[in-house]
């Protein structure tokens, strides 16, 4: 069995616990040349969903399953999940981020529309945001969003993935679950790795054995961090803020380990229209809390001029069973 069938097989464990159900596509992007997956669930407003580095698509699955009225396009970014892999570069990463955006909103030929980013899907974002206002009506920043703002810090088991030659071994040994779910725990505090079933997991430690997916990660950390912190010009300078313009709500966990949000809060108050929401989680908040996750983002796509629709919410076997 290859380790692409073993990841199939993994999710859909996932989903059918979940009780969600996912329309698949591949999209060969124009401009970066990648091929990358993505998966769709629910109805209404399309929303664009951009996870971290070292997760997959599926990492968003308990906000997906409280999250409704939404058309949610979960990416698996470049070298993460089932796509194609991408030869990182210092000096090339955000010109690459914001062609991939571009190719994102092109491929699935998406008007302005919201995003939702968590850590690097979030600095993404905010890169994207910065640079062409336009294509991303509103933003959600769910944890912290990488190195985006200034005062992040590179903590382990990240900073081992920032060296080229001992990255890919860590993220190429098959490592059991219990071994996996222990480095969750450190890279991502909170209740991540109390919660994430089983099969979650799977995907993950699974995602990250396909080769080129590890090369990706590691080439990519090793282009925006140093060993312990951000390179430079991976951080957003208070100019760069002040040009976001688009509704942003930053969801952070008052225990994210890379920069806590009083610590952030200085930074976004640069941003014209953003707003921080502090809660008592860690790096990825949907996990301690999956309905007020859900909740605080559909009071500010809908402030923003995206409510969700009623009656077309939750994918059908979600509906059929309330």
């Amino acid at each position: 069995m290859t380790v692409e069938t073993k990841i199939r097989h993994a999710e859909a464990k996932l989903f059918e616990t979940a009780r969600l159900h996912a329309d698949e596509q591949f999209l060969h992007l124009r401009r970066t040349g990648v091929r990358v997956r993505v998966l769709s669930f629910g109805s209404g407003q399309p929303v664009l969903l951009l996870h971290g580095v070292t997760e997959v698509a599926v990492f968003w699955t308990p906000l997906i399953g409280a999250l409704h009225g939404f058309r949610l396009h979960a990416v698996d970014l470049p070298g993460h999940g089932l796509s194609g892999p991408v030869a990182y570069r210092r000096g090339m990463v955000r010109d690459h981020s914001l062609q991939l955006v571009d190719d994102l909103y092109e491929a699935m030929k998406l008007g302005p529309t919201p995003v939702i980013g968590h850590s690097l899907g979030g600095m993404f974002a905010l890169w994207h945001a910065a640079a062409r206002p336009g294509n991303i009506a509103s933003l959600v920043a769910i944890g912290s969003p990488a190195v985006a703002i200034p005062g992040s810090i590179v903590r382990m088991p990240l900073s081992l993935l920032t060296v080229p030659v001992i990255g890919p071994a860590v993220l190429g040994i098959p490592s059991p679950r219990g071994a996996y779910r222990g480095l969750l725990q450190r890279g991502d505090g909170g209740a991540t790795a109390r919660v994430a079933p089983d099969s979650l997991l799977d995907v993950l430690r699974l995602a990250a054995r396909r080769p080129g997916n590890a090369r990706t990660a590691v080439a990519l950390l090793h282009a925006i961090n140093t060993f312990r912190r951000p390179r430079p010009e991976s951080v957003l300078s208070a100019s760069e803020l002040a040009r976001v313009s688009a509704p942003t709500a930053f969801v952070w966990g008052v225990d994210d380990p890379y920069l806590s949000p009083g610590d952030a809060r200085p930074w976004i108050e640069k941003m014209p229209a953003a707003t921080l929401h502090e809660v008592t989680a860690g790096h990825s908040p949907w996990f301690d809390e999956p309905v007020g996750s859900a909740t605080l983002i559909t009071r500010h796509l809908t402030a923003a001029g995206y409510p969700p629709i009623d009656g077309a919410s939750a994918p059908s076997s979600q509906r059929s069973a309330r």
